[in-house]
């Protein structure tokens, strides 16, 4: 069974238990297989730096992938769609299920301070303090009414309202509370430990030099199953090409997202295995509702129907992806498979932007409404060719009917920076989604300060969401999540585009990589290298 996943929890009709053995992948391989040994350096290229290591404050994915392998979670999601205790030991659910008791398994900070109940309490106070501004503090975590530490190793978390994904909120990371109480929450920007976390996961930072690679090594102290990498090496390459020559020539280990021009030539054989996952991202445009130009849902819709998805899947993705239309990707239970994606119709597009009143009076091909033109900058972030090229691609599509778009490529943190702050027209961007159903971060009239940068609010789909939010029966929350993603796509705050595959290079000598959705190192702990294929240091700088 798999220990490192993604921290956010399915939840599922299934009793907890205690954290079971798990077996060695090499314990069930067939006879006469290599035995897998201890030790040796895994180097996996990133296209860009994590923002800061702090779970609180966070807005990078890759700073979400190399928490997920510092800290620990009380419980964790499976492939199999149940949650399963990692910290927590037992959880039991009070039977108007408005509280939860969980009892802790024994745990280490990596600095030898034992975890306990006090952290976890201390962490949830710290969500949703407004001196954070945690982009977190909504949703599950602002269902909690209170975390009472019953003893140092058993905690009581009390919820406001019965929701579907109440034990999901367990997945929540944690910080040291012999570290965090000494610190302002105001100055939570400048926290040291943004920098230098504390580890309750597997590995531990050993170093992190800036724009170049982090290093994580085996954490001595994890009371599990210990990895057997000895390190993991985060090599931070931002451009894709060089990320490419990089695993090819044996420099890198593991590259996500493998460009799919190289993909196919991959997978007719030789050093580079090729994995492709049904992904649960999507790439999407979030038009600025603030803005006067996308006020009007007719022109945001417009603005969809304009433009030709086909560029993204079978173009820029050469099939490895699928045309979106909502916020629940396919590999999702809710997803609404009979919800059409917008259909590539300029002329449907001019008809909806001349009712809402952009026309084109002074001939100079820009539709223009009470003298002002109906242009934009649309922002994405650079060392990503399909969201580079997209954007020029987007720039022609919205031409042709009229519709002055011009791109803004920017470094990845400098466009994420713009956009939380409301500085920007449209944001062409990709999101994942969590595997529990919950698309209010994105779209919640409440996240506003979380991660609806466009300030979208609909009566009837923050209805819809809430009701869906509380349901725990799959097939009573089925049709409720079927109609919130046609009022979405009705309403069009964002342009749904695709549905990318996920698609992974991993070097032959790095043995048993099983990429999941959850998680692309979703068995690290399984990951090995034969003695005679260690090629990295076995130290750090």
């Amino acid at each position: 069974m798999p220990l490192v996943k993604s921290c956010l929890l399915l939840l599922a009709a299934a009793l907890l238990g205690a954290v079971g053995g798990c077996s060695r992948a090499d314990e069930n391989a067939p006879a006469g297989a290599a035995a897998a040994t201890p030790g040796g350096t895994a180097v996996i290229a990133f296209a860009a730096e994590p923002d800061v290591l702090n779970p609180l404050i966070h807005h990078s994915a890759y700073s979400g992938q190399v928490l997920v392998l510092l800290q620990d979670c009380l419980m964790e999601s499976e492939s199999d769609l149940h949650y399963h205790p990692r910290i927590a030991e037992s959880v039991t659910v009070a039977p108007d299920s408005l509280s939860l008791i969980v009892r802790m398994r024994p745990w280490l900070w990596s600095d030898g301070v034992p975890l306990t109940a006090r952290d976890v309490a201390a962490t949830w106070r710290l969500y949703v303090d407004p001196r954070t501004a945690s982009p977190r503090a909504g949703g599950r975590i602002a269902n909690v009414a209170a975390v009472e530490v019953l003893d140092d190793a058993t905690l009581r978390y009390v919820f406001r309202e019965r929701r579907a994904d109440m034990l999901a909120t367990l997945g929540h990371h944690i910080l040291p509370a012999h570290v965090t109480d000494g610190l302002d929450p105001g100055e939570i920007r400048n926290w040291p430990l943004n920098q230098a976390p504390l580890s309750s996961g597997m590995f531990v930072l050993a170093d992190w030099a800036h724009d170049r690679e982090l290093v994580l090594e085996r954490n001595e102290l994890f009371p599990a199953r210990q990895p057997l990498l000895d390190r993991v090496v985060f090599r931070i390459i931002p451009d894709e090409t060089s990320r490419l020559a990089a695993l090819e020539a044996g420099e890198v280990d593991f590259m996500e997202g493998l460009p799919v021009r190289a993909a196919r030539r991959l997978e007719a054989g030789g050093d580079i295995e090729v994995h492709r996952v049904m992904g649960r991202l999507f790439g999407y445009i979030v038009w600025n509702l603030e803005r006067e130009s996308f006020a009007d849902r007719r022109v945001r819709r417009a603005l969809s129907l304009a433009i030709d998805r086909s560029v993204f899947v079978d173009g820029l993705l050469d099939g490895y992806a699928r045309p979106a239309a909502s916020p629940i990707p396919p590999g999702s239970w809710a997803h609404h498979a009979d919800l059409p994606a917008d259909p590539y119709d300029p002329a449907a597009a001019a008809a909806l932007l001349d009712e809402a009143g952009w026309r084109d009076d002074d001939g100079d091909g820009i539709r223009e409404r009470d003298g002002r033109p109906l242009r934009f900058t649309l922002i994405t972030r650079r060392g990503d060719p399909v969201r580079e090229n997209g954007a020029a691609a987007i720039r022609e599509n919205l031409r042709r009917v009229g519709v002055d778009a011009r791109p803004r490529v920017m470094e990845f943190s400098a466009a994420i920076d713009f956009v939380s702050r409301g500085e920007f027209d449209a944001y062409l961007g990709v999101f994942s989604t969590s595997l529990t159903v919950d698309p209010s971060p994105l779209l919640g009239g409440d996240a506003w300060d979380r991660f609806n940068y466009g300030h979208y609010a609909g009566a009837e789909a923050d209805s819809l969401l809430r009701l869906g939010l509380s349901l725990a029966d799959r097939d009573a929350a089925r049709p409720v999540w079927r109609r919130y993603q046609e009022v979405i796509a009705a309403d069009a705050p964002v342009a749904f585009l695709y549905y990318p595959d996920s698609l992974y290079g991993v070097s032959r000598r790095l043995r048993d990589v099983r990429p999941d959705m959850l998680s692309p190192y979703y068995n690290i702990e399984d990951w090995w290298i034969a003695p005679e294929d260690r090629r990295h240091p076995a130290t750090v700088r």
